[in-house]
């Protein structure tokens, strides 16, 4: 009887002890991949890194595969580079760790990079309609931002907008991809970054954008043609016995209009007024006796943005 006895439990401590090392066979590392950037673009270089918060993984064996190739191995091998397949494309990076501490563990992540670009421009800032380039925002002017996701992007995006580390809430949220700010006194950069999301897509762009200074060209006006392929910002030659000089402002916040928001002031060396020629814009000059140069200081006031007067000097030769 004690024998059986005996027999009965030691059946059931080795069943036990199966029991438990079949148990112990069937766990599995807690692994997850982190990238850095977390959000990367088209042909990136990324940092990729495996981890797990139960398992120690620096005596596992890694494989990791890239759309199923194999791209490393080794012992403790949880850091590796990769590049981030091109704008539309998608690319499945798995890692594989084996470790006597726990069984064979496999995670995957999908890299979908998808470019967002960032556009920008002054939305009040005044160009000449002859201007074909951007209009550049200057001090306490408003700028206006939009945002351009890759074609692939699918059109149900939600935005998160951020200007100087700090998310602009009210410009965020579903189908706001362009924002407007006014540049604030002191932040003589604006650093915008946005990120676009939805269930398939997840993208983020960026840009630094300098406020400047609003300038002006001065062009000849002859007879009503104005010679906008020849103007300068500071001085003019002419051989004819007087002229009418156009100054074309660049850049200054003109909600309305230049005859608006602009107010122009003309004089000599002598700080006598100089003749306009009835437009707000422009002055009419007649060669001197001896011909020589003609300087004049001009002054651009603006209504709303004390900021963007300047006052300069520009001169006229008669030869």
């Amino acid at each position: 009887m004690k024998r059986s006895f005996f027999i009965l439990i030691s059946v059931l401590l080795l069943a036990m002890g199966t029991y438990s090392a079949a148990y112990a066979q069937l766990a599995t590392a807690d692994l997850s991949i982190a990238t850095i950037p977390l959000e990367p673009q088209p042909l990136q270089t990324v940092q990729v890194r495996l981890q797990s918060f139960g398992f120690s993984l620096d005596q596992a064996t890694i494989v990791w595969k890239y759309n199923g190739a194999t791209i490393a191995s080794g012992t403790g091998r949880t850091s590796i580079s990769v590049t981030a397949p091109a704008n539309g494309k998608v690319a499945t990076l798995t890692a594989t760790a084996t470790s006597t501490d726990f069984d064979e563990s496999v995670v995957s992540l999908v890299l979908r990079p998808a470019s967002i670009d960032v556009l920008w421009e002054g939305a009040d800032s005044y160009t000449p309609a002859f201007y074909k380039g951007r209009a550049l925002p200057s001090n306490n002017g408003i700028i206006r931002i939009t945002a351009i996701p890759s074609i692939t992007a699918p059109r149900e995006l939600s935005y998160t907008w951020s200007k100087n580390d700090s998310v602009v809430q009210g410009s965020s949220g579903y189908a706001k991809s362009s924002m407007l700010f006014k540049n604030e006194t002191l932040d003589t950069v604006e650093n915008i970054s946005v990120s676009a999301t939805s269930a398939s897509f997840s993208g983020t762009g960026s840009t630094s954008i300098v406020p400047r200074t609003p300038n002006f060209i001065g062009y000849f006006n002859n007879e009503g043609y104005i010679d906008y392929a020849n103007g300068s910002a500071t001085a003019l030659t002419t051989t004819a016995s007087g002229s009418i000089i156009r100054f074309e402002p660049y850049f200054f916040s003109t909600p309305y209009s230049i005859d608006h928001d602009l107010t122009f002031d003309y004089s000599d060396n002598d700080g006598n007024a100089v003749e306009k020629s009835g437009i707000l814009n422009e002055i009419r000059l007649s060669r001197p006796e001896e011909g020589g140069e003609s300087q004049l200081t001009l002054i651009i006031h603006t209504v709303l943005y004390s900021l963007q007067n300047i006052t300069k000097k520009f001169s006229v030769n008669f030869i």
